[in-house]
This record gives C-alpha cells, sequence and structure tokens, in this order.
C-alpha cells in the first residue's frame, strides 16, 4: 500500500515533484510495466489519509536519506513487495536507473552531493533503516502497474 510522507519526491513526466503538492491533482508519473520497460502513467487519487503513521528513514550507500512510511510497500531487487518497516541492513532496493556496469556518476554540481563521483550500483543497497518519527501519509493511485519511482530510484507500490 501507499504511505508517503509530505515531503516524499516521486518522480513525474515534469521531473521530481514534492507529493503533498500533488493533492488533489493528476499526474504522470514513471513507472515500470510488466515487460521491464521503464515508462509514465497517470498517478490518481492522491490523498492525505486520516491516519497517522510510524516513519522509517532508510540509510542508503551512495544516495541522500528516504523517509517513508513504515507501511509503504517498496520492490526488492529481486521483485519482492517488502514494507519498508520490514527492511533491514543489506537488503536492496530495485532502482529505476540504469547505467553500464563500470558507471561513474558525475561529479558535477547537478548530481547530488552524497552521489557525485562514485561508481554506479545496479541495486539500492540498504545500511541502515532507523526510526524516523510519525505523522500524516498521502497514499496514492497508478494507473496500470500500481508502481511508480521515488526520484531517489525506489520503486513503490500504489493502491490496488
Amino acid at each position: 500500500s501507499s504511505r508517503l510522507p509530505e515531503s516524499t519526491l516521486v518522480e513525474t513526466v515534469d521531473g521530481p515533484a514534492r507529493i503533498v503538492e500533488l493533492l488533489g491533482k493528476v499526474m504522470p508519473v514513471l513507472t515500470r510495466f510488466p515487460d521491464g520497460r521503464l515508462g509514465f502513467r497517470m498517478m490518481t487519487q492522491i490523498r492525505k489519509l486520516q491516519v497517522e503513521e510510524d516513519f522509517v528513514e532508510l540509510v542508503c550507500r551512495g544516495l541522500p536519506r528516504l523517509r517513508l512510511g513504515a507501511g509503504q510497500v517498496v520492490y526488492t531487487a529481486d521483485f519482492r513487495q517488502v514494507a519498508a518497516g520490514k527492511l533491514r541492513p543489506g537488503d536492496r532496493l530495485e532502482t529505476g536507473w540504469s547505467y553500464p556496469d563500470g558507471y561513474s556518476i558525475p561529479d558535477l554540481p547537478e548530481y547530488d552531493a552524497v552521489a557525485r563521483g562514485k561508481d554506479w550500483q545496479s541495486a539500492i543497497a540498504i545500511d541502515l533503516v532507523l526510526p524516523a518519527g510519525r505523522g500524516a501519509v498521502i497514499a496514492v493511485t497508478v494507473k496500470e502497474t500500481a508502481s511508480y519511482f521515488l526520484t531517489h530510484g525506489a520503486r513503490c507500490r500504489a493502491q490496488v
């Protein structure tokens, strides 16, 4: 299920967008089709839930920290669906970004400082899973695929 803190960035057709800025709107977001291709489908029913949820913060090798609702389902590198609160150090997440083996992220200002100059990883490696408070969460639906990518690169399950 979908449980995003308001500050979460999702990858839209227009680039990164904070999920809270999309409340009540419809927006094409990056998704993966059953045949493995990447493309865009409409994210709809973007709404704040009337519950609060525990948050977890994922500390991932070479990437900015990622905060999710503990109930947010993410896809692992082997395509299992796991609630963020059940992830453990050493788990690896599916990513929407791919580069050839040996590619290094350029050491340029347009790339996040945490990732600049580092070798590309084909999956998102989790180093730590930390409690990160509690708060309101936003749920979404995505047409056809029921999944979407965060700007962070991780693939998440939407409401079905």
